[in-house]
Protein backbone atom coordinates (compact mmCIF):
# COMPACT_ATOMS: atom_id res chain seq x y z
CA UNK A 1 0.00 0.00 0.00
CA UNK A 2 3.06 2.28 1.14
CA UNK A 3 3.84 1.88 -2.82
CA UNK A 4 1.20 2.49 -4.26
CA UNK A 5 0.64 5.99 -1.77
CA UNK A 6 4.14 6.98 -3.13
CA UNK A 7 3.28 6.18 -6.98
CA UNK A 8 -0.02 7.83 -6.62
CA UNK A 9 1.83 11.17 -5.25
CA UNK A 10 4.37 10.81 -7.39
CA UNK A 11 1.77 10.71 -10.37
CA UNK A 12 -0.23 13.58 -9.02
CA UNK A 13 3.14 15.65 -8.52
CA UNK A 14 3.93 14.82 -11.69
CA UNK A 15 0.59 15.46 -13.33
CA UNK A 16 0.25 18.93 -11.11
CA UNK A 17 3.95 19.72 -12.60
CA UNK A 18 2.90 19.58 -16.30
CA UNK A 19 -0.57 21.21 -15.33
CA UNK A 20 1.38 24.02 -13.66
CA UNK A 21 3.62 24.22 -16.87
CA UNK A 22 0.90 24.05 -19.31
CA UNK A 23 -0.58 27.02 -17.21
CA UNK A 24 2.27 28.72 -17.86
CA UNK A 25 3.41 28.61 -21.06
CA UNK A 26 -0.74 29.34 -21.87
CA UNK A 27 -0.34 32.47 -20.02
CA UNK A 28 2.66 33.37 -21.23
CA UNK A 29 1.51 33.26 -24.34
CA UNK A 30 -1.56 35.24 -23.27
CA UNK A 31 0.63 38.09 -21.77
CA UNK A 32 2.74 38.18 -25.01
CA UNK A 33 -0.31 38.44 -27.26
CA UNK A 34 -1.81 40.60 -24.91
CA UNK A 35 1.69 42.75 -24.34
CA UNK A 36 2.00 43.26 -28.25
CA UNK A 37 -1.80 44.57 -28.77
CA UNK A 38 -1.08 47.27 -25.62
CA UNK A 39 2.03 47.92 -27.76
CA UNK A 40 0.07 48.31 -31.01
CA UNK A 41 -2.31 50.34 -29.50
CA UNK A 42 -0.01 52.54 -27.92
CA UNK A 43 1.41 53.26 -31.63
CA UNK A 44 -1.68 54.03 -33.37
CA UNK A 45 -2.85 56.44 -30.36
CA UNK A 46 1.09 58.20 -30.35
CA UNK A 47 -0.03 58.19 -34.34
CA UNK A 48 -3.39 59.42 -34.14
CA UNK A 49 -2.45 62.06 -31.47
CA UNK A 50 0.41 63.52 -34.04
CA UNK A 51 -2.16 63.77 -36.69
CA UNK A 52 -4.28 65.24 -34.56
CA UNK A 53 -2.47 67.83 -33.70
CA UNK A 54 -1.07 67.94 -37.19
CA UNK A 55 -4.27 69.20 -38.18
CA UNK A 56 -4.92 71.35 -35.37
CA UNK A 57 -1.51 73.15 -36.43
CA UNK A 58 -2.85 73.12 -40.01
CA UNK A 59 -6.25 74.98 -39.16
CA UNK A 60 -4.92 77.43 -36.87
CA UNK A 61 -2.23 78.14 -39.64
CA UNK A 62 -5.36 78.25 -42.06
CA UNK A 63 -7.73 80.42 -39.87
CA UNK A 64 -4.19 82.88 -39.46
CA UNK A 65 -3.84 83.46 -43.11
CA UNK A 66 -7.82 83.83 -44.04
CA UNK A 67 -7.73 86.17 -40.95
CA UNK A 68 -5.15 88.16 -42.29
CA UNK A 69 -6.41 88.05 -45.57
CA UNK A 70 -9.55 89.48 -44.43
CA UNK A 71 -8.51 92.45 -42.98
CA UNK A 72 -6.11 93.29 -45.82
CA UNK A 73 -9.33 93.12 -47.61
CA UNK A 74 -10.89 95.28 -45.14
CA UNK A 75 -8.52 97.75 -45.54
CA UNK A 76 -7.86 97.81 -49.36
CA UNK A 77 -11.56 98.22 -49.63
CA UNK A 78 -11.80 101.17 -47.02
CA UNK A 79 -9.26 102.82 -49.66
CA UNK A 80 -11.06 101.88 -52.08
CA UNK A 81 -13.58 104.30 -51.13
CA UNK A 82 -11.93 106.74 -50.33
CA UNK A 83 -10.63 107.50 -53.59
CA UNK A 84 -14.17 106.85 -55.12
CA UNK A 85 -14.85 109.54 -53.68
CA UNK A 86 -12.22 111.72 -53.93
CA UNK A 87 -12.37 110.77 -58.04
CA UNK A 88 -16.02 111.45 -58.02
CA UNK A 89 -15.27 115.13 -56.93
CA UNK A 90 -12.88 115.14 -59.49
CA UNK A 91 -14.55 113.97 -62.09
CA UNK A 92 -17.68 116.40 -61.80
CA UNK A 93 -15.25 119.21 -62.23
CA UNK A 94 -13.96 117.84 -65.69
CA UNK A 95 -15.88 118.33 -68.76
CA UNK A 96 -14.16 115.17 -70.10
CA UNK A 97 -15.93 113.14 -68.19
CA UNK A 98 -19.67 113.56 -69.64
CA UNK A 99 -18.47 112.50 -73.33
CA UNK A 100 -19.95 109.43 -74.62
CA UNK A 101 -17.73 106.08 -74.68
CA UNK A 102 -17.53 105.11 -78.21
CA UNK A 103 -20.55 102.74 -78.77
CA UNK A 104 -19.08 99.79 -80.10
CA UNK A 105 -16.30 99.28 -77.21
CA UNK A 106 -19.48 99.98 -74.40
CA UNK A 107 -21.25 97.74 -75.89
CA UNK A 108 -18.11 94.73 -75.78
CA UNK A 109 -17.66 96.23 -72.44
CA UNK A 110 -20.98 95.74 -71.53
CA UNK A 111 -20.99 92.00 -73.01
CA UNK A 112 -18.07 90.81 -71.78
CA UNK A 113 -19.28 92.19 -67.99
CA UNK A 114 -22.32 90.48 -68.13
CA UNK A 115 -20.68 86.93 -69.42
CA UNK A 116 -18.41 87.35 -66.42
CA UNK A 117 -21.44 87.91 -64.38
CA UNK A 118 -23.52 84.92 -65.73
CA UNK A 119 -20.16 82.09 -65.27
CA UNK A 120 -19.86 83.28 -61.93
CA UNK A 121 -23.86 83.50 -60.78
CA UNK A 122 -26.62 81.12 -61.03
CA UNK A 123 -29.31 82.63 -63.00
CA UNK A 124 -32.74 83.21 -61.60
CA UNK A 125 -35.33 82.51 -64.77
CA UNK A 126 -38.46 83.54 -62.68
CA UNK A 127 -37.05 86.80 -62.28
CA UNK A 128 -37.67 89.16 -65.44
CA UNK A 129 -34.04 90.95 -66.51
CA UNK A 130 -33.20 93.85 -65.24
CA UNK A 131 -32.94 96.91 -67.45
CA UNK A 132 -29.51 98.94 -67.69
CA UNK A 133 -30.50 102.18 -66.46
CA UNK A 134 -26.81 103.93 -66.56
CA UNK A 135 -27.65 105.51 -70.01
CA UNK A 136 -27.51 109.19 -69.76
CA UNK A 137 -30.28 111.10 -71.90
CA UNK A 138 -28.25 111.83 -74.72
CA UNK A 139 -28.12 108.17 -75.26
CA UNK A 140 -24.80 107.07 -73.77
CA UNK A 141 -23.84 103.54 -72.28
CA UNK A 142 -20.68 104.78 -70.91
CA UNK A 143 -19.31 107.96 -70.17
CA UNK A 144 -15.86 108.14 -69.56
CA UNK A 145 -16.28 109.27 -66.34
CA UNK A 146 -18.17 106.10 -65.31
CA UNK A 147 -15.25 104.15 -66.95
CA UNK A 148 -12.91 105.67 -64.59
CA UNK A 149 -15.45 105.14 -61.43
CA UNK A 150 -14.95 101.18 -62.65
CA UNK A 151 -11.43 101.20 -62.39
CA UNK A 152 -10.65 101.35 -58.69
CA UNK A 153 -13.17 99.16 -57.87
CA UNK A 154 -11.62 96.45 -60.61
CA UNK A 155 -8.08 96.96 -59.24
CA UNK A 156 -9.19 96.27 -55.58
CA UNK A 157 -10.71 93.32 -56.26
CA UNK A 158 -7.48 92.07 -58.62
CA UNK A 159 -5.41 92.79 -55.38
CA UNK A 160 -7.59 91.20 -53.23
CA UNK A 161 -7.96 88.38 -55.32
CA UNK A 162 -4.17 87.99 -55.49
CA UNK A 163 -3.97 88.56 -51.37
CA UNK A 164 -6.69 85.44 -51.44
CA UNK A 165 -4.31 83.05 -53.87
CA UNK A 166 -1.08 84.08 -52.13
CA UNK A 167 -2.64 83.41 -48.80
CA UNK A 168 -3.55 80.03 -50.64
CA UNK A 169 -0.29 79.17 -51.49
CA UNK A 170 0.90 80.20 -47.78
CA UNK A 171 -1.84 77.20 -46.24
CA UNK A 172 -0.33 74.80 -48.97
CA UNK A 173 3.65 75.41 -48.23
CA UNK A 174 2.30 75.45 -44.55
CA UNK A 175 0.05 72.02 -44.60
CA UNK A 176 3.26 70.70 -46.99
CA UNK A 177 5.71 70.88 -44.02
Amino acid sequence: MFNWFRIAVTVFAAVFIALMIFLAFHFYGKSVEAKGQVNQLQSDNALQTETISTQALNFQRSNQIAGAAQLYAVQIVGKSQEREIEYRTIIKRDPASGKCVDSAVADRLLEYTNSLRASAMHTDTSQPAAKNTTATSTGCRLTYGQAVYWIDPLLTTIDQLNNQLDGIKQTEEARQK
